[in-house]
């Protein structure tokens, strides 16, 4: 880190010495990241290396979530956790230390696309729902073992859906009993079961009887499926015969569900349920009536609220783990919701990326990271610290559906390509936060489908105007100058400062150069590896000396050529270590002399000192703003707690002084309990019976759990009744038992009953 450091110094053209030390220094005191350790390699480089020294900012795994959708427990204890858009499995201890990985992002044998669900067998082979629409068997160390299953309809193949972050979730549902594997096979609306080995498929419950079917559990010759859009669970035996649903529809009271995701079963039978849109876990009793018993959680960040909980599996002990989705963490509760531990550092945090896609930099090499799926642009001082965040982390408000590439204009104000809606949003940098849009999402004049570039040069904004297969051009005050058409699906597009050369990669595997008024000059690349060849090329970008970066994504390198396509140079290979990418998309050279790439299926931003960086001269820029954190959505709270109250005992209130009753919540709550004491017959000279108020009550409630309350008479009180009484006997117990949970309105309950003194 030190060396680069001194590249840094060495390397910048303008502003103070005293400015660049301080860049130095704040670079030095940065702890040295782990691809700082191997400096000297230079994986995939053709010719020579091009840089110096190397450093990444944001984690591909070690503990970093991002939309974990599964969970399971190992025969030894540890948690596997299917981390969706990380494409791979991390593995924990049972106190949520980081242990491995299984997996990496990919299509190839072992490498994994978005996870959607995962088990353990009792002889600890990993098994694997796959985007890609296979199931893989890993061994214990993470190898290996086979594949099975393609995407079809036919018995054997598989429809899991892709997944896509917090609203489109990968499918699939996977458990296993003995020798038997059990498959959700989810958007075929099926159950599917297979030997370990992945033989014998059998189709055990057709299409038409589930819909959307997610979570397994099974416990002796039972399985049960989380029905997902059909609201319930469904108890059947290993045959696919039904024997009972549980759950009485679409809602939010404690026996409904809205979209159960995931099911778990505990040592004594419970069955619990992540009750995704409602926020919640749900506890049932065990069979055969499987009884309502139990639910928490509600929507927030906080200790023990939840955001779209996904899966749940419970340990030997009974702890329920689950898949905190939204919150990008995983909670451990004990049966009655109690929060035991949590763990998981968020792949929204700061310094965290989730598919980084474009990169850019300012004038004065600030650069800025489309963080494509956290709907954010992540902006980062000279020495890889983060300056700042402009956008919102999904699943907030969404400023930015798909943030896919950034551009600065000279005033520093940020140009971001928001490919979703099809728009550019100008953020101001005084204040990071939108000022204005440019185009809109179609095919006329002055829009856009599908856009995946950006450049400004000139004041002229320059977009790959991709699914118009077409290079749009417009002023940075929005005036729509016209497009170049027939040009293909363009990825990536640099302009040279005076306008003259436009470079455009395209998914014919080619550069091509266009002159001022969009004639082709020249084309160069071609598909395959060597060098100067390339694979679905991505964003481009050009340095200060006119030579051409490539992010040549499918090759997971970066290519840099002359201006007429000479082949100068590459590095980088496919992998996850320093230097290593796999599908790189954005690349820029700033000021600094610092080439920066988004490592996209990494999940993190690679920067490299150049060694012989021809950089532009760096240019003073204004402060950059900071905007308010981004508010958190809003839900309607959960309903308020069901209370169940039973008397104990109503005679002998004088001898005993003591009204018990049995008081039950459904989720975590405070009981307080109020009333009175009347005699039930008024004498006949007096006008009203005479009554004493009972001393409150309070009592606090686990999820489920219930209590004797004990309500006491004091001696005074027993005194003055025995007085007024005489030899009479009967009372009138009138009570307010009130429950309060930690959202929601309270539940008060009136119970008037017949007692004996």
């Amino acid at each position: 880190m030190v060396q680069m450091a001194m590249a840094l110094v060495r390397r910048r053209r303008s502003g103070s010495i005293a400015a660049a030390i301080a860049i130095a220094i704040a670079i030095a005191a940065l702890p040295a990241p782990a691809s700082a350790q191997a400096q000297s390699a230079c994986p995939g480089a053709v010719p020579v290396c091009p840089y110096s020294a190397t450093s990444q900012i944001g984690q591909r795994g070690a503990g970093v979530l991002r939309f974990p959708q599964s969970v399971a427990i190992g025969p030894d204890g540890s948690v596997y956790v299917a981390d969706q858009s990380s494409s791979v499995v991390q593995v924990f201890g049972p106190d949520g230390s980081f242990r491995r990985e299984v997996g990496r992002a990919g299509r190839r044998p072992g490498e994994l696309t978005s996870v959607g669900a995962i088990t353990v067998a009792a002889d600890n082979t990993l098994f694997v729902a796959d985007g890609s629409n296979r199931i893989d068997r890993f061994d214990a160390a993470g190898n290996l073992l086979g594949s099975f299953g393609r995407r079809g309809t036919g018995v054997g193949e598989f429809n899991f859906g892709k997944g896509g972050g917090n609203d489109a979730p990968a499918g699939g549902g996977l458990v296993t009993s003995g020798n038997l594997l059990f498959v959700s096979d989810s958007l075929n609306n099926r159950l599917q079961r297979f030997n370990l080995d992945g033989s014998g498929a059998t189709e055990i419950v057709p299409p038409g009887r589930l819909y959307n079917p997610r979570g397994l559990a099974v416990r002796g010759q039972r399985l049960i499926v989380a029905d997902d859009k059909n609201h319930r669970l469904v108890v059947m035996d290993f045959g696919g015969r039904v024997i009972r649903t549980v759950g009485s529809g679409q809602g939010a009271r404690g026996n409904q569900f809205s979209f159960p995701f995931g099911v778990a079963i505990d040592p004594q039978g419970r069955v619990f349920v992540a009750d995704d849109i409602n926020q919640r876990v749900l506890r049932f009793g065990p069979q055969p009536d499987y009884k309502y018993k139990a639910r928490w959680g509600h929507y927030g960040t906080g200790p023990g609220q939840l955001a779209y909980p996904r899966a749940i599996a419970s340990d030997s002990s009974g702890a329920l783990h689950v898949t905190n989705t939204g919150n990008d963490r995983i909670d451990v509760f004990d049966r009655s919701g109690r929060l035991l531990r949590s763990w998981g550092v968020s792949g929204r945090g700061r310094g965290q990326f989730n598919a980084p896609l474009g990169v850019g930099a300012d004038a004065n090499g600030v650069g800025a990271v489309a963080d494509s799926i956290n709907g954010r642009i992540e902006l980062l001082h000279p020495d890889g610290s983060i300056a700042s965040s402009w956008g919102s982390p999904a699943p907030g408000p969404t400023i930015l559906r798909s943030p896919v590439a950034v551009a600065f204009d000279a005033a520093g104000d940020a140009y971001v390509l928001d490919q979703r809606r099809a728009r550019i949003v100008v953020f101001s940098r005084a204040t990071g936060l939108p000022a204005r849009t440019i185009a809109a999402q179609g095919s006329g004049p002055g829009r856009l489908l599908d856009p995946s570039a950006i450049t400004i040069a000139g004041g002229v904004i320059t977009v790959g105007d991709t699914g118009n297969r077409r290079i749009a051009r417009f002023t940075t005050a929005g005036e729509y100058l016209g497009a170049w058409t027939n040009t293909g699906a363009v990825r990536g597009v640099a302009v040279t400062p005076d306008g003259s050369r436009t470079y455009a990669s395209a998914t014919d595997n080619r550069i091509t150069v266009y002159d001022a008024q969009g004639a082709v000059v020249t084309q160069f690349g071609g598909s395959g590896r060597k060098l100067g060849k390339l694979s679905a090329p991505a964003q481009i970008a050009l340095d200060g000396g006119g030579k051409l970066w490539v992010a040549d994504r499918g090759n997971s390198r970066i290519q840099r050529f002359g201006p007429d396509g000479e082949r100068l140079g590459m590095f980088g290979e496919r992998g996850t270590g320093p230097g290593q990418f796999i599908n790189p998309t954005g690349v820029v050279v700033d000021c600094h002399g610092v080439l920066t790439v988004t490592d996209t299926r990494n999940n993190r931003v690679q920067q490299f000192v150049l060694a012989a960086a021809e950089a532009p001269p760096c240019v003073a820029t204004a402060p950059l703003g900071n905007p308010p954190p981004p508010k958190a959505p809003t839900l309607p709270p959960p309903l308020g707690p069901e209370l169940d109250v039973k008397v104990l005992r109503t005679g002998r209130l004088f001898a005993t002084r003591v009204l018990p009753l049995r008081v039950g919540c459904d989720t975590i709550c405070r009981v307080e309990l109020t009333g009175t004491l009347t005699e039930r017959n008024k004498p006949k000279k007096r006008k009203r019976a005479f009554s004493v108020s009972l001393r409150p009550a309070v009592v606090r409630l686990a999820a489920g759990d219930s209590k004797v309350l004990r309500v006491r008479l004091t001696r005074t009180q027993v005194a003055r009744l025995r007085k007024a009484m005489k030899s009479r006997r009967r009372l009138t117990v009138t009570l307010q038992i009130e429950a309060t949970a930690d959202a929601g309105e309270p539940t008060t309950v009136s119970r008037s009953l017949t007692a004996r003194g």
